[in-house]
């Protein structure tokens, strides 16, 4: 049997424990970066961690996001992992970040899993551990599935969607088929807008194969569990979900990495080198085979991995971050191009398929050593922060931080007690209020220099007992709003307390 055509094995004849083995892998690879002293939380926390795990510890609360605080991502993650995080009201938000943190590597597992089942079942066995180990050491997907990030439940739902969909089975069971890849369509769009490229991208796939009947049924069905991720958010505050999710989202103003040709570098190169390569076969693969109807698998994950591309480029705002949700597609194309390899050597000698078989495994695991140094990331100064806010802040006072993880590690959540300034996302709020006028800003600091931006976010800081500002406070603050803040409050070490009631 070939690795360059769709295998012949039933997808049940498959053996599952080579993926297992490399998925096992990858699980440790991802937890290694909380063995150290520090744990899970002695790892560096990203800004966007502590948004989202806020959001659904706080909805696992009634506090809703929307209705309660302006917020500016979709409903999913907050939804999904409400339950885990609801372990916040038993404990404090400390160890139900931990738990989170020691969770989310099992998503990364079952990806790495699933991407090669896929290209397993369609290329063969070479073609299925070369795209596990592709996923399994993806320096991106690797470093956000060690937190609440979006990615990991993006590229897990959208992984599952395939696999579902590229099953064989009669027309009861592809009616069925395409009821559940309707629901998890809407569900990846319901983590993270950018999902929207695999609509696209399924609608190519079985369009292509004159399969229409079947794109409409996944429409529908995505169309209608579009309509129960968001209807009930929307119902409550259609507003702010409007500006949240669509208005602040089209006009705010460049951050991150500007350049385009340096985004396109991190996409496919710096430490991706030898899995472009693979990929990039594999687009080739697909370019010959992507009129042929069966090829349904080649063009969902080119047309993913394409679409993705182009929405990086073209994107107001960019950070390396963003490469992890092009792991399942990069992963499978690189099955594919390796599959292309395979078949080329046995055509040849022994000697001949030995050697392509070492120069893909090398270039598969070509991102293992940026994974290690990930892994090897400490952040220290988090845990003392943390310890200073416990020590110095009752827990009946106001405390408001410019990002939640500062108050997270010390066992706050936003908004607790009650009455408190529910400040999930900072730097959201501040953006969205500059963006209020006409003028536009060629940056996020050129943003926050506009008195605009702190137009809501003064008011909050008025119902602060304490106050804890760091770098990222300062930046976000403009020159006469740090002086109201030296005005109304004292600095005591890292803590800013309020000399209102002095």
């Amino acid at each position: 049997m070939s690795d360059a055509s769709p295998s012949s094995l039933s997808p049940s004849r498959h053996p599952w424990w080579p993926l297992l083995l490399v998925g096992a892998g990858a699980w440790l690879l991802r937890v290694a970066g909380f063995f150290h002293r520090g744990g899970a939380l002695g790892y560096p926390v990203d800004y966007d961690e502590g948004v989202y795990f806020s959001a659904a510890a706080l909805l696992s609360q009634g506090v809703l996001p929307y209705r309660d605080y302006f917020f500016v991502h979709p409903p999913g993650l907050a939804v999904l992992l409400s339950p885990l995080a609801a372990l916040s009201r038993v404990f404090d938000s400390a160890t139900a970040f931990t738990v989170v943190r020691w969770f989310i590597p099992v998503l990364g597992a079952l990806s790495t899993v699933l991407s090669g089942r896929i290209a397993q079942e369609r290329w063969g066995m070479r073609a299925g551990l070369v795209a596990a180990l592709v996923y399994a050491v993806y320096p991106e997907a690797a470093a956000t599935e060690r937190g609440p990030f979006l990615e990991p439940l993006l590229n897990l739902t959208c992984l599952g969607m395939a696999w579902v969909w590229l099953r064989p089975g009669g027309d009861g069971v592809a009616r069925r088929q395409d009821g559940w890849v309707g629901v998890l369509l809407a569900t990846a769009c319901a983590i993270k807008l950018t999902a929207g490229v695999w609509v696209l991208a399924a609608v190519w796939a079985r369009g292509a194969a004159g399969e229409w009947r079947r794109v409409v049924r996944v429409v529908g069905a995505a169309v209608g569990a579009g309509l129960l991720w968001v209807g009930p958010f929307f119902a409550l505050a259609p507003g702010p979900m409007f500006d949240g999710l669509l208005r602040f989202q089209l006009m705010r103003p460049p951050d991150g990495e500007l350049e385009r040709w340096r985004r396109l570098l991190s996409m496919l190169g710096e430490g991706h080198v030898g899995v472009s390569v693979l990929s990039m076969l594999g687009l080739l693969v697909v370019l010959v085979r992507a009129r042929r109807k069966e090829a349904v698998a080649e063009r969902l994950f080119a047309g993913a991995w394409l679409l993705t591309c182009v929405t990086f480029l073209a994107s107001k705002s960019y950070w390396g971050q963003y490469n992890a949700s092009l792991a399942p597609a990069t992963a499978v194309l690189a099955g594919l191009g390796a599959s292309l390899l395979f078949a080329w050597a046995e055509t040849r000698s022994r000697a001949v398929a030995a050697f392509v078989t070492g120069v893909v495994g090398i270039a598969a695991l070509s991102p293992l050593p940026a994974s290690l140094r990930g892994a090897n990331q400490k952040d220290r100064g988090l845990l003392a922060l943390g310890n200073s806010i416990r020590a110095g802040v009752p827990a009946d006072s106001a405390l408001c931080v410019f990002e939640p993880s500062w108050g997270i590690v010390a066992g706050r959540l936003p908004g607790i007690p009650k009455g408190a300034p529910v400040l999930v996302d900072p730097y959201g709020l501040m953006l969205h209020d500059a963006l209020g006028g006409t003028e536009r800003f060629a940056s996020a600091a050129a943003a926050f220099e506009d008195e605009r931006s702190q137009r809501t976010m003064l008011p909050l800081l008025a119902r602060c007992d304490v106050l804890v500002l760091n770098g990222r406070g300062e930046w976000q603050l403009s020159t006469a709003s740090e002086r109201w803040i030296h005005e109304h409050f004292s600095q005591d070490g890292p803590l800013w307390r309020s000399t209102s009631s002095d």
